[in-house]
């Protein structure tokens, strides 16, 4: 299907420039980069063809720069899972690891027994980054350095 050139003003063409030259998402150069070459007169195949994509990507992209103009050049925000722990929950965690250092197991069996909340080791992990909690072993060098001033004394 042969489409007329894209009309591009030149404030729009000149922020469409901006965004391919200097934005930050890389999603969002592409498309506006589609969009230039619509506006230079290619068709929808060839600009398939040099930015590698599927002929319809190139056709919705067109599309939606002209039902919803630079809006369409950037992702909306989507919902997704809610998070399985609350700030609540996250308070609990970090009283829990000041007052003994727990590991992250400990912490999913605890938050099951006084919580009824079930969760994975892994998002207990990323509860605890989240919290800038860092875990370091201590233990063996600990022991070096018992073993180290042990063998001091008996000289």
């Amino acid at each position: 299907m042969k489409l007329s050139p894209l009309e591009l003003s030149a404030s729009d063409r000149a922020k469409l420039q901006e965004v391919v030259a200097k934005g930050r998402n890389w999603q969002a150069r592409y498309r506006a980069q589609i969009l230039l070459y619509f506006g230079d007169g290619l068709s929808a195949k060839d600009i398939a063809a040099l930015q590698d994509l599927n002929i319809d990507t190139v056709y919705d992209r067109r599309k939606d720069w002209l039902s919803k103009g630079f809006a369409c050049l950037f992702d909306v925000h989507r919902s997704g899972a809610p998070p399985k722990l609350n700030a609540i929950h996250l308070e609990q965690i970090n009283i829990w690891v000041e007052e003994k250092a727990l590991t992250a197991p400990a912490i999913v069996a605890r938050l099951k027994e006084e919580c009824d909340v079930n969760v994975s080791v892994g998002t207990v992990r990323n509860a605890l980054k989240a919290l800038g909690i860092v875990w370091k072993r201590t233990c063996l060098s600990l022991k070096k350095n018992e073993m180290k001033s042990g063998f001091d004394e008996h000289k």
